[in-house]
Order: C-alpha cells, then structure tokens, then sequence
C-alpha cells in the first residue's frame, strides 16, 4: 500500500512542529530548519526523502532521528 504524500513543505512543517515541541530544542536551529526536506533515491523500499545534513555531526541528537524516520515511515515526498 501506498504511503499518503507531502510537499516538501509540508513535510518540513510536520518535521518542525514535532522538533519544537521537545522543550530543550525550541528556538534551537536544526537541519531541518536550515536544510529543509529533499528528495532522494528510494532505493529498495526505502524513504524518497531526507534531511540534508548541513551541521557538524557532532551535534547529532537521537530524537531528532527517531523524528525524521517516523516521518519517512509515514510519507513519501510528493514529487
């Protein structure tokens, strides 16, 4: 079954209202903010979009992840 599709915008608004819900990360600049949601090859089965990353890896958060995967799991980029 075919998952339900987004803009890219809509996807980056989805991704940004979970991402400042988390209260230590509101007001905290993020990839998504900065990079937005791009299309990618999915691959086998896999997610038609990502996150670019723009910042130092070392900065990378777990929940910011889980948040960005949940969201591909759910939509596919509507291109």
């Amino acid at each position: 079954m075919a998952k339900p599709t987004r803009t890219a915008d809509e996807l980056r608004a989805l991704l940004l209202e979970r991402i400042e819900a988390i209260p230590d990360l509101r007001g905290q600049v993020t990839d998504v903010h900065t990079g937005g949601v791009v299309w990618a090859d999915p691959g086998e089965g896999g997610p038609n979009w990502t996150v670019p990353v723009l910042r130092d890896r070392g900065t990378h958060r777990a929940d910011i992840a889980r948040i960005v995967r949940e969201t591909q799991m759910r939509y596919d980029l509507d291109e």
